[in-house]
């Protein structure tokens, strides 16, 4: 999947649920949402790209500079944070817009 929105050419942004509380916990990241009363997860790289998606980077530009922070294949990294993103949607703890 190509980040970017092909009919209107723009990047897609990210932003958390207010209904979300998060918290680093060592490498990884917990994610507590207040609506369904669950518990998620993220591992170090997860949690880095919770981070950047939060601190107002758009998609991609926080995969950009996490290729330049970790040691990983670039087409690896992408299916990884499409895997994310299609999850953190389904679970309403971020809406991702274009």
């Amino acid at each position: 999947m190509n980040f970017r929105s092909q009919a209107r050419g723009m990047t897609l942004t990210v932003k958390p649920n207010p209904d979300v509380l998060f918290r680093r916990l060592g490498d990884d990241m917990v994610l507590f949402h207040l609506g369904s009363d669950r518990f998620f997860e993220l591992n170090a790289t997860g949690a880095r790209f919770w981070e950047l998606l939060t601190a107002g980077h758009d998609v991609d530009d926080a995969l950009q500079l996490m290729r330049e922070e970790f040691a990983v294949d670039p087409d690896e990294l992408e299916r990884e944070a499409t895997a994310l993103l299609e999850m953190l949607r389904r679970e309403n703890l971020m809406t991702v817009n274009d």
